[in-house]
């Protein structure tokens, strides 16, 4: 779903609801995701804010079985009409506020894809099924084996003398 930035400006508030359903493959092949959006015209800035709800198919990284997670995702984002880049040209600091995408002119917003980029932002990066998982007994096992490359023994015999 896109959304044209010229229809939301030249309507009264210069702002849209969007209330959107899809459901992505790569998550849940049965559950949609559902997005409450506010997009805002801002002047040189667009700003988009409201909620994703999702269920979100993942594997345990502990014991590899299969859960779901329920993801609820308050989102808060800005784009930038203009290229930021003529702005910046020498070093600057980086700010609270300072992450803008860039439109590059461009007239419409690609709401699949906001809402699928703030999915996979806010999948955590150690995925545990549940918070007494201790993973399975052959994870276990794996992990207790000796992985040293018999090759690199060489270097336990090296020597460094002191001066």
């Amino acid at each position: 779903m896109k959304v044209k930035i010229s229809e939301i400006e030249n309507s009264n508030k210069q702002e849209r609801t969007i209330n959107f359903s899809q459901i992505y493959e790569e998550f849940n092949k049965n559950i949609p995701v559902v997005a409450d959006l506010k997009i805002e015209i801002l002047g040189e800035l667009i700003k988009i804010t409201g909620n994703i709800k999702a269920k979100v198919n993942l594997v345990c990284d502990l014991c590899l079985k299969d859960f779901t997670k329920d993801m609820d995702i308050n989102v808060k984002e800005f784009y930038s009409r203009n290229s930021l880049n003529d702005n910046y040209k020498d070093e600057f600091e980086i700010k609270q506020n300072s992450f803008v995408e860039d439109l590059n002119g461009q007239d419409e917003i690609d709401i699949s894809d906001f809402v699928y980029q703030c999915i996979i932002l806010n999948i955590p990066n150690k995925l545990v099924c549940d918070i007494n998982c201790n993973g399975s007994e052959k994870v276990n096992e794996y992990l207790k084996k000796d992985f040293t490359d018999p090759r690199l023994e060489i270097f336990k015999t090296i020597k460094i003398e002191k001066e």
